[in-house]
């Protein structure tokens, strides 16, 4: 799935900052103000050893906002934005972060922090019950980062990310699915399935939702569509943990139906009596029922 880009833009130091330049600007307890910007990083690194992010994110940013004109300044604003993930101040990551690509694209660290941007944008982001507005903002950030950074080290962590992300965004369509599935809405149940299948197929959720497609149909009385359904769940799925049931859904389905064009009297008797109309019949539970909200 392909996220339409957002409009980029170079911001400006003084732009991206105006919120952090209200913070204390002066050196905290702990050094000196005359230090040198080496003795500044040196101490900053040893609070990020002892986990000490709060005292490592104020030289960090004394680095920054007071040696502007160092060639460690990029090393200084990834460590920074680092500090402010430690501490859950995600929005104020993702300003970090902005600002050592757009100010620095040929650092080092310009490809992970492009990573690092999208995922402070993920960590912002609701259960997948709520509005996904942040996650596919993050999916944009990482779509971005594979068309900028194709040969990165960090690729392998991007994808995982985005999997992640794709996997939110399908969790709600299915959700809301299942519900429909549960109430007996079967072609409201299938619509959502369907919607999701097209825009997540490579979602954790695909599987579950095409399961479903087919057992509607079963249910419902219409074997011919539940067969082609059911063939597409068993080729599409053949490692899934349903794949063996859905082979014997399959072969009673196929013994049961009799094909509109050797019936002697027009099409086949929707009645299967092998089906009832608990969808928790098949096994128990549907796959909604037996989960209470984790992802597969």
């Amino acid at each position: 799935m392909i996220i339409p880009p957002l409009r980029r833009y170079r911001i400006s130091v003084t732009g991206i900052f105006l919120a952090l330049l209200v913070l204390p600007a002066c050196s905290p307890p702990g050094f000196e103000s005359d230090w040198t910007v080496e003795e500044l990083y040196d101490y900053a690194m040893e609070r990020v050893e002892q986990e000490d992010w709060l005292n490592a994110l104020d030289a960090f940013r004394a680095i920054t906002l007071g040696h502007s004109g160092s060639d460690i300044v990029d090393d200084a604003l990834y460590h920074q934005g680092e500090m402010h993930i430690n501490l859950e101040e995600y929005p104020l990551a993702t300003l970090v972060f902005r600002r050592l690509i757009s100010d620095f694209p040929h650092s080092p660290y310009s490809d992970e922090s492009q990573y690092k941007l999208a995922y402070a944008t993920f960590l912002q982001s609701n259960p997948p019950h709520l509005t996904q507005d942040k996650t596919f903002e993050a999916i944009r950030e990482l779509q971005f980062f594979l068309q900028e950074y194709p040969d990165s080290e960090w690729s392998g962590e991007v994808h995982e990310l985005l999997q992640e992300c794709f996997d939110k965004v399908a969790e709600k369509d299915y959700r809301i699915g299942n519900l429909y599935y549960k109430l007996k809405d079967w072609e409201a149940a299938r619509l959502y399935f369907g919607e999701l299948l097209e825009t997540y197929p490579m979602s954790n959720w695909a599987s579950r939702a095409q399961y479903e497609i087919a057992d509607s149909y079963a249910r419902e009385g219409k074997h011919r569509e539940a067969i082609e359904q059911f063939e597409i769940f068993i080729q599409s799925y053949p490692e899934n943990e349903r794949s063996a049931e859905a082979v014997e859904r399959l072969s009673e389905l196929r013994s049961s139906y009799v094909a509109p064009s050797l019936a002697e009297d027009g099409p086949a008797s929707t009645d299967d009596t092998s089906y009832t109309d608990d969808p928790a019949s098949t096994d128990g539970s549907s796959p909604a029922e037996s989960e209470s909200g984790n992802s597969p």
